[in-house]
């Protein structure tokens, strides 16, 4: 299976141990799919089954409110979408999204990508050849890294961008996204405890950074918090990063 990372100025291609990393001064999404187009024309890197990692950067999350009841799949795009555009108004139409079931008492999660880049990356990929494609925001493949049972705060951070998820007894309850510098680490202990308003838990909480393509990672100092650095590659960078996670 060949694994492509997209990201702002970036296109790598990952197939066992044989890797190629393209680049571009253009950092939308749309902007990508010329040099991904350049790169499969090489027959070195044709298949049928491939996995897009698409960058943080390129996705917005959501939380919706507690359902309280069980629902439908419609239902609960619906659900997802109306919370979309209450955030991002009418932009949030043309999205395609994926929604992440929890329990009633739970919101559900939802990510979502703009659907003409969707449509063009499948469209790009099939006349390459390729006949099973899945695109994954980092956010769902990035997940598989954490404990089974997840409860704190986990930070995903990537080159300019830091998502970061809270979690109560391996369900998400809290979603956040923002530019990131490369002060990054410094910066993170003020955002976890701006961002704790939710939490009723007067417990120390856990967080743990899972860093990728940022080079080394070192534990921020502060003490509100249990801080955990998941292990990662330090010496991939970009999208690079992303592709091998």
């Amino acid at each position: 299976m060949l694994r492509i990372a997209l990201a702002p100025g970036e296109v790598a291609l990952l197939r066992a141990s044989e890797s190629r990393v393209l680049v571009t001064q253009e950092h939308s999404a749309a902007s990508l799919l010329p040099v991904l187009d350049e790169a499969l024309s090489d027959p070195a890197w044709n298949g049928r089954r491939a996995e897009v990692v698409l960058s943080q950067h390129f996705v917005r999350h959501v939380l919706t409110p507690p359902p309280g009841k069980a629902l439908a799949h419609a239902e609960e795009r619906a659900l997802v979408a109306g919370s979309l555009r209450e955030i991002y108004g009418d932009e949030a139409l043309r999205w395609r999204i994926e929604v992440h079931s929890q329990p009633p008492q739970y919101g559900l999660m939802g990510a979502a990508v703009d659907d003409a880049f969707a449509q063009q990356l499948d469209a790009l990929l099939a006349r390459h050849g390729f006949r099973d494609v899945a695109l994954r925001p980092l956010a769902s493949v990035a997940a598989r890294r954490l404990p089974k049972t997840f409860d704190g705060w986990w930070a995903l951070v990537e080159t300019g961008w830091l998502s970061l998820f809270g979690a109560t007894n391996g369900y998400w309850q809290h979603v956040a996204g923002q530019p990131a510098d490369a002060d990054w680490a410094a910066a993170l202990p003020d955002l976890v405890a701006r961002e704790s308003a939710w939490a009723t838990s007067s417990a120390l909480p856990t967080v743990w950074i899972q860093a990728l393509g940022v080079g080394a990672v070192s534990t921020p100092v502060a003490r509100h918090a249990r801080w955990q650095v998941l292990p990662h590659a330090g010496q991939a960078h970009g999208a690079l990063a992303l592709a091998g996670i």
